[in-house]
Parts: structure tokens; sequence; C-alpha cells
């Protein structure tokens, strides 16, 4: 297991605190402030008829930290969606060591600073036994010095930045990083797509630009030629100078590094300049958003994801089938692996005998194998985790399994 850097932690708590007071110091900091607050424990009440023994152990009570509110509040439904699916099926088998299983919510807008303070939160309530969550990087490194320190378990099912490896004993994720995915997206286009002449554009955030840095890497590295490489800024809606640049190149493929929004109008302005290139998306984009977004438009496009809700497996469809019940909607796979976040956690605690936040951890660090919705979640000498590379194609408006997948895992 990764070794904990104690002065850099202690370093970076500081620094991240002072931040945080800052941000509760200035006029306009108030309301989100409260919008950052963790607003109560929700999930508990839905099943607590069918679960009354449950409740007499000690609770499986956990933090729940993402942007519920503001431009990225979707992703932070989906990742409220797939935990509730959780709590409701570890309730329904009788909770979690007697325990009945819910979690507090904790607004942290996908910001670093409001991530600090749902940090310290989730850190004060001691009935909370480890936080699912953070989603985005930035959230997830501000607030993973205070989790650290705290001995708190943060399992992040989103955060895909690389240094998130270092920032100690106490932080996990169980989504590859920005490196790998970038690598293994390059590999696929060149040695299982057969595309050489490619072009990139990409969000200019640590996501966007890291994924985006790491795919072109690898494709130079394999024998492939970059024909262009674009950035724009999260919330632009015009994309058609950069695209003119891109065609001129006159790419196989382009490599898109960022999330929906903005990319299922990068697709559609494409379409209109003539551009006859296969898309590709990374991880950001595999929803059902995107189709709905980007119509007729992105039919045909490749999408990398970390869940592939079309996949003929029982435990799969189970969840699948949970999620439309309740929700209506196919799950995506912030879904999934807030889902599979939850239950690994519930694992190790039963693993453990106990529900407490060492107990917890250390049962984690002994885990061989997990085996997920979103696939065998395995971890390595430094806690990073071990998963394959999945590729979806939007069809007809879902998400499918594309016909090429992955041939070097």
């Amino acid at each position: 297991m990764k070794r904990t850097i104690w002065i850099l932690a202690l370093c970076a708590v500081l620094v991240v605190a002072g931040a945080a007071l800052a941000a509760c110091s200035g006029d306009a900091s108030g309301d989100t402030t409260t919008t950052a607050a963790a607003t109560g424990t929700t999930a508990a009440g839905e099943t607590t008829s069918s679960t009354a023994a449950a409740a007499a152990g000690a609770p499986f009570k956990f933090g729940l930290a993402g942007p519920m509110t503001g431009q990225y509040a979707n992703y932070g439904t989906s990742h409220k969606q797939g935990a509730e699916i959780a709590v409701a099926e570890l309730n329904a088998a009788g909770g979690v060591n007697g325990g009945q299983a819910s979690f507090a919510i904790g607004d942290d807008l996908g910001d670093a600073k409001q991530a600090v303070l749902v940090a310290q939160q989730f850190i004060d309530d001691k009935d909370i036994v480890f936080v699912d969550g953070h989603q985005f990087s930035g959230a997830t490194i501000a607030a993973a010095a205070k989790y650290e320190v705290a001995g708190l378990p943060m399992i992040s099912p989103s955060a895909t930045n690389p240094d998130i490896t270092a920032l100690g004993k106490f932080i996990w994720r169980i989504c590859m990083t920005d490196a790998v995915q970038g690598k293994g997206l390059a590999d696929y286009t060149v040695n299982d797509l057969k595309l050489k002449n490619v072009a990139i554009m990409y969000d200019d955030s640590d996501y966007g630009r890291g994924l985006a840095d790491a795919y072109e890497a690898e494709i130079k590295a394999v024998g492939g030629t970059v024909a262009g490489k674009e950035q724009y800024t999260a919330g632009d809606s015009e994309f058609k100078a950069q695209l003119t640049k891109i065609k001129a190149g006159n790419p196989e493929l382009i490599f898109l590094s960022g999330y929906y929004p903005e990319g299922s109008k990068i697709v559609a302005q494409a379409k209109e300049l003539g551009i006859t290139a296969q898309f590709l998306g990374s991880d950001g984009y595999a929803s059902d958003e995107l189709a709905k977004l980007g119509g007729a438009a992105v039919e045909g496009m490749l999408v990398s994801t970390f869940f592939d809700y079309s996949k003929a497996d029982d435990a799969v469809q189970k969840f699948v089938t949970a999620f439309k019940a309740k929700f209506g909607i196919n799950p995506d796979w912030f879904a999934a692996n807030s889902y599979d976040v939850v239950m690994l956690a519930a694992q190790a605690a039963k693993n453990a005998g106990k529900n407490d936040r060492t107990a917890i951890n250390d049962a984690i660090t002994k885990l061989a194998e997990y085996k997920g919705i979103s696939g065998a979640i395995k971890f390595d000498a430094n806690g990073d985790v071990i998963k394959p590379l999945s590729i979806v194609m939007v069809k007809d408006g879902a998400l499918v399994t594309a016909p090429t997948q992955p041939s070097v895992q």
C-alpha cells in the first residue's frame, strides 16, 4: 500500500484550511458555504419498515460528496442515485453488521474550497465511517489531506488525476488514472481501430488536459501522428474556429477529452463543417445525455467508459433494472461507480466485523479483488485500481457495447 507523506499532508491541510476560511470571509461566500453543507441523512427512511432489525447495530453511515447543485449537478445526481440503489439493497438484506445503511450529502459544487468544508463536516460526524466521493479530481485532492489526517477513508468513484495516488493510505479510488486511460485509448486508436492520423480537442482543465496529453504522448510512441490539438473552456458553446484548424489536418479520428455538454456541440458543429472523422470521447462522455444533446450528429461516436449498462451480466442487469425502475433512465458510469464504492465499503466492513473507520480501511487493504458491476476491482501497490478499458458506441440514441474492444488491457 502507498506510504503516507505526513509532512506534505499536514502542509496541505494548513494551506487548504486557510483557503476555506478565506472562502467564508467574503461577502459573496455565504450562499456557497451553505450549499456545501452536509444536508442530512438520506435513503435511510425509504426501507425502514423492512429493515427494523438492521437499526439495532452500529449504523453504516457514509458521507456522499459531489456537485449536487451548479453547472455539474447532473454528475452529482448520478452519484447520489447510484448510492441510493446500494443503500436500498443493503437495507433489504438486513443492513451491514446489523446496522442500517444511510448517507449524508455534502454538496461540494465540484469546487476545491467547498470540498474542504464538506470534508470537515463529515470528519466531525463520528457516525460517518467512510466517504463516497469526491467526484472531481480538484475537489478530491483538496479534501484528501483532511481525510488522511483524520483517518476517515475516502473512496472516489471518479477522480482520475494521477497525483491522487500519493495522497495517503486512507485515500482510494475505483477508476483508472488519466495517464492509464489516455495511454490505453491511444493504443486502442492505433492498434485496434487502425487509425494513425488523429486530432485532439480538450477541455482546458486538469482532467481534460491531463488525459489529452497522455493520449498524445502514446499516439506518437506507437507510430501515430497528431494532426492538430485544440483546447476550449468548460461552458463554451462555439467551437468552429478550433474545428476549422483541425479539419485542415484531415484527421481520421478526433479524440475529445472533456465532458458531454460541450462535446455534443463539438461533434454537431464538426458535422456542419463537413468533418467525417471518427470521434472518440473520454469517460466524461459516457452518458445517455450525450445522445440526447447531440442527436443524430453523435450517432456512431465511440466513448470510453467504466461501466457498460448494455453488458449481458446478471449483476449489471440487476442494477440497471433497479435503477430504471426507480429513476426511469439508464445509469451512467458515475452512478455505477458510486454503487460499487458503497458495496465495496460494505464488504470491507463485513470482513472487519464492525462499522468503523479504521477497520474498514484496513479491510480494504486486504481485499484481493472485489467483483463490482463496473468490473473486477483490484488495487496495486500504490493503491491505484487495476481495471480494463471498455468502449461503447452511440447507437439509436443509446450506448451499446462497441464492436471493437481494446486488445491490450
